[in-house]
């Protein structure tokens, strides 16, 4: 078996819990306006403008074997794997394996997940991981499908079957200025959070204007706008903090 990843980031301290090596998995069913790594949309292996490639494709045991060199240091910290992406999901049986042979390997397992994929590809990895990164980006269905272009529906469903089998979920929250950090938005997310009892907490993520010179670079176009003051991420929180019983962080 193959898959594409597009980056793998070693001494990650803020995708899960201790020290990790977070593997980026190529290809994404959405299309976030703000998206801040649109090289990882496309499932094949692309070129920058300036020729640079983009993806390579390798095995689940490789990867495995490159996320065990640093295994002293997730046993020090409570580390281990974090899958992301693009949508790790949405190269399933390549995400399934990594994550099995993970767990195999004594490893703590997590996946950052938009949780936009059909249910029987939840139900295929579950049994394979420790902790659930879950994306909200809008709970607006309208929304949702103009700045993701894709629907709310499966995603909240996905994230209720979750906490019905008592999975532990962290909500992450990408924060996008004049998108989804209206007070409806807010709310709202306070609300899920406190509807479901596996969200153990939120993270704050600010929006980064990360993704606006590679998009350039693919003949891609993106939200453009610059990176909010610093004191934007505290607000959030506080205002967040305000309407939810579980605890808000800025990772």
């Amino acid at each position: 078996m193959e898959g594409t990843l597009f980056n793998v980031w070693k001494g990650a301290t803020k995708d899960g819990p201790g020290i990790r090596t977070v593997v980026a998995l190529k290809g994404c069913p959405l299309r976030c306006v703000w998206c801040h790594s649109p090289e990882s949309w496309s499932y094949a292996i692309e070129k920058y403008s300036n020729g640079e490639t983009v993806g390579w494709k390798t095995t689940p045991e490789k990867v495995v074997e490159e996320v065990l060199r640093d295994k002293p240091f997730y046993d020090a910290s409570g580390g281990g794997i974090t899958l992301a992406g693009g949508e790790a999901l949405a190269q399933p049986d390549f995400c399934r394996e990594i994550l099995r042979l993970s767990k195999a390997a004594g490893l703590h397992t997590a996946i950052e997940t938009s949780g936009y994929a059909p249910l029987k590809v939840i139900e295929s990895v579950e049994p394979f991981v420790d902790l659930w990164l879950y994306d909200i980006k809008l709970l607006d269905p309208a929304n949702c499908m103009k700045y993701t272009e894709r629907p709310l529906k499966p995603v909240l469903e996905n994230m209720r079957h979750l906490n019905a089998a008592k999975r532990r979920i962290v909500m992450r929250c990408p924060m996008i200025p004049g998108i989804n950090d209206g007070e409806a938005e807010i709310k709202a997310r306070g609300a899920l959070a406190d509807e479901l009892d596996a969200v153990e907490s939120i993270d704050v993520l600010p929006y980064v204007p990360y993704g606006i010179d590679k998009a350039h670079r693919l003949g891609l176009k993106v939200y453009e706008a610059p990176q909010p003051p610093p004191e934007y991420g505290p607000a959030i929180v506080a205002r967040l903090s305000r309407l939810t019983r579980k605890p808000v962080h800025l990772p």
